[in-house]
This record gives C-alpha cells, structure tokens and sequence, in this order.
C-alpha cells in the first residue's frame, strides 16, 4: 500500500509482488540437494506448508490470497490416498523394474511427471470381506 525497503530493496508504493514458489522450492539455502527427488525430507524437518511462519513451501499460496478451499483440499487428497493404499496392493506392470521409473518433472503452473507412473493394483485380501469378494467376482 506504501512505499517501504526489505532486504535493502525499495518498493513503491501500491506495487502487486508476485512470490516465484518454484525458485524458493529450488533454492539450496532453503532446501539440502533440491534438486533430489526425496519426499522423505517434508518429514525430516518440520515443514509448515500452510506458509504462516515457514515460507519454503506454498502449495496453497499465503496471507489473504490463500487458498480457501485448502483445508477441504487437503482432507479430501488424504482420505483419497488413504482409502486406496489401505484396500489395495500397488506393483509395477510386467516387465518393469523400478530402476526403469522414470522421475523426472515437468515444471509449469503445476509439476507433474514428466512420464506417467502406471501402477496395477491389486486387492489386498485381508481388508475384502466375503460379500464384496463374491461382488468383485462377479463382476469380473
């Protein structure tokens, strides 16, 4: 709204700054080997994605211009992954290893896989009760 300095930059006032999430996402001083695919490290450290005091990581952007909807975003992406490794077993198709997986990224107004990861699920038969057994089968 007014003119103030960060960091000994001046920015005038009523200016509209735009925060570049993918260079602080590649940035060493922020991240150890950034350039490394390693989801472990959102584990490792205490990441506050939600962007109110730890600014690394902005999925759903920050501040009034945040994302409304994050909260129900984020609880209907993790029920949905819940439900799908809970009733399923995951392997590689036929004739894949897992060195043969590709993860490399593709950067644009969201990353996603350069090559898609195609998985074959199959039903882990400890969570399938006899009705839905005899459903499946039949279906089939």
């Amino acid at each position: 709204m007014k003119k103030c300095t960060i960091v000994d930059y001046e920015i005038p006032a009523k200016t509209r700054i735009l925060i570049n999430t993918y260079a602080i996402g590649m940035d060493p001083e922020s991240w150890t080997n950034p350039l490394d695919y390693n989801p472990g490290r959102f584990l490792e450290e205490d990441v506050d994605f939600r962007g109110s005091q730890d600014f690394r990581f902005l999925p759903f952007g920050v501040g009034r211009r945040g994302c409304l909807g994050y909260a129900l975003g984020l609880a209907t992406i993790e029920l949905s992954l819940a439900r799908l490794l809970y009733h399923f077993d995951w392997k590689l198709p036929a004739g894949v290893a897992a060195q043969d997986v590709d993860l490399l990224e593709i950067f644009g107004l969201a990353t996603r896989k350069k090559v898609a990861l195609k998985l074959v699920p199959t039903i882990n038969r400890l969570y399938v009760s006899e009705e839905e057994e005899d459903l499946q089968s039949s279906t089939l």
